[in-house]
């Protein structure tokens, strides 16, 4: 019988592994995957241009302040995307989806950028390290994955960073996985990876700790577990006062990251703030049930007679996200509506509701020229926390699958940014760098990245500032613009 990937991944981090092991076509030689089309990607970002952008966003959010974290435990690591549209004075932004602590993708940035991501995730075990006073033997990391994680090779880069800082530190360092998981073994660190499918029936909450099997869990990586976790006792101190919960997840926000209406309340709040880096606001609203969205959709392309976008609750990949013409016929919408929910359900299964849906407008965008047609992209810029500030670390462009044909009427497949794609489809050779050269090629100058860079901070950090006010917010009778 073949191995899985958590027994292959739990026989390469025992062994003594080299800078050389690390680099991704000898590592995914070990791990049985193929990492070429990564390599490609990853040589296509420029650390220079990175680090000129994110310098140059730093100084402009200095004199403001506008990165700065009221709290240091409420975020740790995340991304943001975007897509762009051409106005009159220059690029404009419009925010897409904010997302938390479970990346995945990231063996295509460099190590520097990478460095950069995991000491953010550093920073909550720093943190959960002084608040083991109790347990000083042991101090539980729990890092969730999906089952059958096709991209496992950069949990193994992650924990390797990770158990590279900590022994330099002083630390004991063991890992394990759920196989062979040893609750008596003595290490100040003990790393312990497992997938969603056996945490949802592993863990509980007592005491206000999360416990694996019993066992108090420090740190917890991976917002696919805090989604899957049934505790109305944890899902009310997530809403009213996740400060009080003694395990350190990340990130505590994911309440907000999970569901695109409140990352978009997030940025409606700090709008004084965005408009000086050129963040373009767009009509949203929520619907809670079928009936409610079927009628609120009807109700904007008449108002507005604009395009919109439905979007389901804590998805990803583009499932269930469909757009929908201004020129739509109203007796079509609950088939569209239903398109969206079998799409959803196909990759989630019945275990994850799609309510509520966010609808958002959908912007003018711009294009690209792109193996010799004209394509959508976004742009996905990742953040993470240093010393209580939120830092911009780089990211990478993604390129639709198909060629955009007409505005009128609107294919999903315009739209299919995510390289995992909404059927589960891993598709880097989509992706590109951020470079100088590339920057051309998106028709970006180095200032439009700038402000990217900057808006990313500022949403972050708009979230911790004013988790409360967004988490319980209610008034989606109204549409928000």
């Amino acid at each position: 019988m073949e191995e899985d990937l958590l027994t292959k991944f739990l026989k390469f981090m025992s062994s003594e592994i080299s800078d050389s092991d690390l680099e991704l076509i000898n590592l995914g030689k070990s791990l049985g995957l193929d990492l070429v089309s990564f390599v490609d990607l990853r040589t296509s970002q420029e650390d220079s241009f990175t680090d000129e952008v994110r310098n140059r966003a730093l100084e402009k959010m200095k004199k403001s302040k506008d990165n700065i974290l009221n709290c240091t435990d409420s975020f740790y690591a995340g991304s943001i995307d975007f897509m762009v549209s051409d106005e009159p004075e220059g690029k404009k932004f419009f925010l897409l989806e904010t997302n938390g602590g479970s990346h995945r993708g990231l063996s295509i940035i460099t190590e520097k950028q990478q460095a950069f991501l995991y000491d953010g995730y550093l920073e909550a075990i720093n943190q959960a390290l002084k608040r083991n006073k109790r347990n000083i033997n042991k101090m539980l990391v729990l890092v969730g994955v999906t089952v059958d994680d096709g991209l496992i090779h950069e949990k193994v880069i992650m924990i390797e960073y990770f158990r590279k800082k900590l022994k330099a530190n002083g630390h004991s360092v063991k890992i394990f996985n759920t196989d062979n998981y040893d609750k008596n073994f003595k290490a100040e660190v003990v790393f312990l990876i497992a997938d969603y499918r056996h945490l949802s029936t592993s863990l509980s909450f007592f005491n206000n700790w999360i416990k694996y099997r019993g066992e108090e869990v420090g740190v917890l990586i991976g917002d696919g577990i805090t989604r899957r976790f049934k505790s109305k006792n944890f899902s009310k101190l997530i809403k009213k006062d996740f400060h009080k919960i003694n395990s350190i997840l990340v990130n505590p926000i994911f309440k907000v990251t999970d569901d695109k209406s409140l990352t978009y309340l997030a940025s409606f709040l700090s709008k004084d703030i965005l408009k000086k880096y050129n963040l373009r606001y767009l009509l949203f609203t929520k619907a809670y049930t079928e009936k409610d969205l079927i009628k609120k959709l009807i109700y904007l392309i008449k108002e507005y007679k604009k395009p919109f976008i439905i979007k389901p609750s804590g998805g990803s990949g583009g499932a269930g996200v469909i757009p929908i013409s201004k020129d739509e016929d109203p007796l079509d919408i609950k088939n569209i509506v239903e398109e969206s929910k079998k799409e959803f359900f196909a990759k989630f299964m019945k275990n994850r509701d799609p309510f509520p849906y966010t609808i958002q407008e959908m912007a003018d965008f711009s294009l690209i020229d792109w193996r010799g047609g004209k394509h959508t992209f976004d742009l996905r810029i990742y953040l993470a926390q240093r010393d209580g500030e939120v830092i911009p670390i780089g990211g990478l462009a993604r390129i639709a699958r198909e060629e955009f044909i007409n505005r009128k009427k609107l294919n999903k497949q315009d739209f299919v940014v995510n390289l995992s794609g909404y059927d589960g489809q891993i598709e880097v050779e989509r992706g590109i760098g951020f470079s100088e050269k590339n920057c051309k090629l998106l028709n970006l100058t180095i200032e439009d990245f700038v402000n990217m860079f900057c808006i990313g901070c500022v949403l972050f950090t708009c979230i911790v500032k004013n988790y409360n006010k967004i988490i319980n917010f209610s008034d989606w009778n109204k549409i928000i613009d």
